[in-house]
């Protein structure tokens, strides 16, 4: 599976030396790093689209639940994605920020780690 590669600080389409393409896991990595961060309501061309903090999640009583639920979803729904082999889900409440941590095996048998928070998203090829 290959996708255009996207630069990993901005998300933008990355030019440097012409356009290229990404494939395997960092495909993968890729389209979840864009689907883990796209905020239902944000996308003109598709307002369902995305995770759905603000209409579902934030200040509702049971939000963890609901959150971990939505999340697994969209991992495992993702293009690429075979199977979530490992989840969780960390809440700091003082700072209303959640962290997610998965590891997930791709179509192509290939696995990897990823670290998802509200700033960043790290993930290695295990």
């Amino acid at each position: 599976m290959r996708a255009l590669a996207l630069d990993p600080t901005t998300g933008d389409l990355s030019t440097a030396g012409g356009l290229s393409l990404v494939e395997g896991v960092a495909a993968v990595a890729q389209r979840l790093r864009g689907r883990l961060g796209l905020g239902r309501g944000e996308w003109f061309a598709d307002t369902l689209a995305g995770i759905p903090w603000v209409q579902e999640i934030l200040g509702q009583r049971g939000a963890e639940a609901a959150a971990e639920n939505i999340l697994r979803a969209a991992i495992t729904t993702c293009p690429g994605v075979a199977a979530l082999e490992r989840f969780t889900l960390s809440l700091d409440r003082a700072t209303r920020h959640a962290t997610a941590a998965f590891r997930a095996r791709t179509v192509d048998g290939e696995t990897l780690e990823v670290t998802a928070g509200p700033d960043s998203f790290t993930w290695e090829a295990v």
